[in-house]
């Protein structure tokens, strides 16, 4: 391994940059089995993977605006108004795609896997001050920083 193949490892121990990630989907429907594609392009060094994995979280999310907030700023009650926002996890999924590999330098992959959330998870909705929606991020698990599609929200009808 040449010195500048070395620098090129660090870089993708550091950034996950050994591949690109993309995820996509079937038409979701709420309550239903729904397909995700997961597609990978190998950058121009071979890439030892443990897995392949999907997570999926659904999020509730409020947002309220012209909340009158009261503080106390020295010695003195003092008043503003503010957008109060609150976040919480509703669903986590973690489902393994396929097993450990070595993925070739300068080949693309494509892997599908066949997704039901939970009986007990939440519909998806969109309320003036909340909503409750689903997103999944696909990934390579791999030494260093794990390359990945980001997080992708889920269009579920």
């Amino acid at each position: 391994m040449g010195f500048f193949d070395k620098v090129k490892s660090i870089k993708n121990f550091i950034t996950g940059g050994a591949a690109k990630v993309y995820l996509d989907s079937s038409e979701i429907v709420f309550g239903e089995q729904f397909e995700l594609r997961i597609r990978v392009q190998v950058d121009d060094a071979d890439l030892k993977i443990d897995r392949v994995y999907v997570e999926i979280e659904g999020i509730e999310e409020i947002e309220v605006p012209d909340v009158d907030v009261i503080y106390e700023e020295d010695g003195e009650e003092e008043r503003r108004i503010e957008i109060v926002r609150a976040e919480s996890t509703t669903t986590e999924l973690e489902i393994t795609v396929d097993d450990g590999q070595v993925l070739n330098a300068n080949e693309k992959y494509e892997w599908t896997v066949n997704v039901e959330l939970p009986s007990d998870a939440l519909p998806p909705y969109r309320g003036a001050y909340c909503q409750h929606s689903y997103q999944a991020r696909a990934s390579l698990d791999c030494f260093g920083n794990d390359p990945d599609s980001g997080w992708i929200e889920l269009d579920i009808n």
